[in-house]
């Protein structure tokens, strides 16, 4: 495919301009001019994000701000209210707790002398508190059993009252009446105030209602006045924002103030929630509006402020705007520089193109972006470079590993010289002194647990190649040194450089030892290393593969993890004195008898002793170890069959410890895995023995906690009868045995014996009339005292009182 109608302005075509290039990315959707289009679109959606983001925060925080505002010009408004009525409130609490008016509610003096001058005493009273309450309106004191009205200086009759304060035909004298003793709650309610002019004024009355009895309706109310234009004068030295209004309404929701036409909101009243501070928008003369209300601190009232949203969210709309014009700015700003960045930057990539394209048979398609393309030329060049010399690498290293196989086991072909062979698989020889190491792995789950999304082979193979090349530098450092991989182990021909050959083996032994240790602490890897003989011939090299062999499988007795030199055991094995067989039947039941009694510390130490004179005394040899792995598996036989154990789940457990005995490779780990089922078994059997002895305390336990239960049920009316003398009767410390029956029943014994009394008590008191000197020696108290004392503790009330409420 030709590839050149992804560029800008080729040849003729440079007058088509834009309509070229976005033709181009159309037809080259995978092109990366489109990936290119995406990063400067993500980088312009940063800024605009961002400022969408500080927008947010920004409105959160003005909207705030507002609320704030809002809140304090409400608190402000409700100071103003709660001011003016303040003195309605003063006043009410004087007039109510007149000590005159009191006796006229609380005493009989109805129909006597001084009757008539306590009524004008109080009206006289009143006029005083007109005095000291100008800014009130007028208030009078209505009392419906004689049907008349205390007013400042006057007393008249409830019509007279009526008709000179609110006569009106919209509330009827019968309704004034109803008001003044239906309700007993105190409440601000919207009234019509006559002056004394005969005009009508709306007014705001505080009634507080008088009853001489809780159960009874009210026999009267007090009522003051104030006229609502005082208020609202008030209200005017407030600032409010432009078109704000205020409403005060009581805990009905009437409204009782305004500074509007209350009948253009009669939504208001249902809108306005219980809770004492909030807000809601809603339409009030066409226009939408905020409503603020918050609860009066001195009264039940409510002020509501409505303003204009425009108006409260004015800064909020112009913060929008300016964020909008922002981003529309910068979105067609970013348009311009991406266009521009695009057309400068592809231009090398165009010439890269032609030049690669110019000088193989790939093409560039629809599947590929330039630099998957780029990138695919320069990888197939160096993947076919890489490719020929992994296979040259590969193929010599097998036939290496081939080689070095047969050389250790003897199977060369003679046709071909090994001195001819040794270049060819680049190996060479200094010396005629040559030695073989094999290298065991013991322990590898550390290493493989981690190395994560490998199979196992690669894993294996991982290790291998650890090893060898670890071994190989170590050995090289000194002498010539080759790693191979035979029959599950790693097998190294060390060729020595000129040097005395009890040297060379110490120098050996301590080089084993370095590659054994570092490895260890590097890589979590384990091994155990056998060391031949050396020999002076590379013919000899299958001997020393023999003799390293035979070394190896003498890690059953020294154990695994060691380093084992051929040449020490050859010597022990000339100088070796024949010595016992130490495991004789009584030591086999002992070890038996210990299992089945839990003496874990005698079984392990009879253990150590049988295999320390087996191992380090006697020194056997190795077909005789390999005889007391299989006794000592034959005596966990018989312990487990002794024990007699035969729960399914356990009798399965035994099996497989037995199978994990029969599967270890050394004595070392058989007395470890011996000692782990030493101390599993012995935990057991000591547990259940344990778990018995347990189970005997508890039910002996039980049986005395019964016994002084009963003990006390029969002697509680022995007045001598405490917790000492219990404690004499059953033979034990009276602290002790305390402490003893609250463990077991949660409760003190002196309580116990307290509430027994006290329950035969109260049946006494119930079902017999006898004093309660009497009652008190027959449940064992000396006195009656301590019986009222205790039985008031646990009663709540003295015998008496409960005697009484039965």
């Amino acid at each position: 495919m030709n590839i050149h109608p992804l560029f800008f302005g080729i040849n003729s075509h440079k007058h088509l301009g834009e309509y070229t290039v976005l033709t181009s990315i159309w037809r080259k959707r995978r092109s990366v001019i489109i990936t290119w289009l995406f990063s400067y679109v993500a980088i312009l959606l940063l800024p605009i994000v961002m400022g969408i983001f500080v927008y947010r925060e920004s409105s959160a925080a003005l909207e705030e701000e507002i609320h704030r505002a809002n809140d304090a010009l409400l608190k402000q408004v409700r100071e103003v209210i709660d001011n003016e009525l303040e003195s309605v409130l003063r006043l009410n609490t004087e007039v109510t707790w007149n000590t005159k008016l009191q006796e006229l509610m609380f005493t009989n003096i109805r129909g006597q002398d001084s009757y008539q001058y306590s009524l004008y005493q109080i009206a006289m009273d009143f006029k005083m508190y007109k005095t000291f309450y100008p800014q009130i309106t007028d208030f009078y004191v209505y009392y419906s059993p004689d049907d008349i009205g205390l007013m400042p200086g006057f007393v008249r009759s409830g019509k007279e009252v009526y008709e000179d304060v609110h006569n009106n035909p919209d509330f009827s004298y019968n309704d004034w009446q109803t008001m003044m003793t239906s309700s007993k709650k105190p409440s601000f309610v919207p009234l019509v105030y006559r002056g004394l002019n005969g005009s009508i004024h709306q007014s705001i009355a505080h009634i507080s209602y008088l009853t001489s009895d809780l159960n009874t309706k009210p026999e009267g109310a007090v009522v003051i006045l104030i006229d609502d234009s005082k208020l609202l004068s008030a209200l005017q030295n407030v600032q409010l924002f432009s078109g704000g209004e205020v409403l005060v309404l009581n805990k009905e929701n009437q409204i009782l103030l305004s500074t509007l036409e209350t009948n253009q909101h009669p939504v208001l009243t249902n809108r306005v929630l219980s809770d004492d501070s909030g807000f809601f928008n809603e339409k009030y003369k066409g226009q939408d509006s905020e409503f603020y209300y918050i609860a009066s601190k001195k009264s039940d009232l409510k002020i509501v402020t409505i303003m204009p949203s425009a108006v409260v969210w004015q800064k909020a709309i112009y913060v929008r705007w300016f964020t909008y014009m922002s981003i529309v700015l910068s979105i067609l700003g970013g348009s311009l520089l991406t266009f521009f960045f695009l057309r400068k930057n592809y231009n090398p990539i165009k010439q890269l193109i032609h030049s690669f394209a110019g000088e193989s048979t790939v093409r560039l398609n629809e599947g590929n972006n330039e630099f998957q393309f780029i990138q695919h030329m320069i990888s197939n060049t160096l993947n076919e470079k890489e490719e020929v010399n992994f296979r040259l690498k590969q193929q010599n290293y097998l036939l290496r590993s081939n080689f070095m196989t047969r050389l250790l086991k003897g199977r060369l072909d003679n046709q071909i010289p090994i001195e001819d062979a040794l270049p060819a698989f680049e190996m060479h020889f200094d010396s005629d002194h040559f030695a073989v190491l094999l290298f065991y792995v013991e322990a590898n789950d550390q290493f493989y647990s981690s190395i994560n999304g490998n199979s196992e082979n690669e894993k294996t193979k991982l290790l291998q190649f650890i090893i060898a090349n670890v071994v190989e530098e170590i050995m090289n450092a000194k002498h010539i040194g080759y790693m191979t991989e035979i029959d599950d182990m790693l097998a190294c021909i060390i060729n020595f450089r000129d040097t005395g050959q009890a040297s060379n083996l110490t120098e050996l032994r301590q080089m084993a030892s370095e590659a054994q240790q570092f490895l260890k602490n590097k890589f979590q890897i384990e091994l155990t290393v056998s060391i031949s003989n050396i020999h002076t011939s590379i013919v000899d090299l299958s001997i020393a593969y023999k003799e390293s062999i035979d070394a190896m499988e003498y890690k059953l007795i020294m154990g695994r993890k060691e380093i084992i030199s051929f040449h020490e055991i050859q010597n022990e094995a000339i100088n070796e004195i024949p010595q016992g067989y130490y495991y004789p039947l009584q030591v086999e039941q002992q070890l038996i008898n210990f299992l089945k009694i839990g003496e874990y510390d005698r079984a392990k130490e009879t253990l150590d002793n049988i295999v320390d004179r087996n191992l380090k005394i006697n020194q056997i040899s190795l077909p005789l170890a390999r005889c007391l792995m299989f006794d000592l598996v034959s005596t966990m036989v018989k312990a487990h069959h002794e024990i007699g154990d035969t729960q399914e789940e356990s009798s399965g457990a035994s099996l497989k410890e037995i199978e994990k005995l029969t599967a270890c490779e050394t004595m070392q780990d058989m007395h470890e895995q011996l000692t782990e089922m030493l101390k599993e078994v012995c935990s057991n059997n000591l547990a259940k023995r344990k778990s018995t002895l347990i189970q005997n305390r508890h039910q002996d336990l039980q049986t005395l906690i019964q016994n002084i239960v009963r003990f006390i049920q029969e002697n509680y009316q022995d007045p001598d009868m405490n917790i000492s003398m219990i404690g004499l009767r059953f033979d034990m410390k009276s602290t002790y045995l305390s402490k003893l029956f609250r463990e077991q029943t949660g409760e003190g014994l002196l309580d116990y014996m307290n509430k027994v009394r006290i329950v035969k008590a109260k049946e006494l008191i119930e079902s017999q009339n006898i004093t309660m000197n009497e009652i008190s020696s027959l449940v064992g108290f000396s006195d009656v005292n301590a019986l009222i004392r205790i039985f008031k503790k646990y009663e709540g009330v003295t015998p008496g009182k409960y005697k009484d409420s039965m």
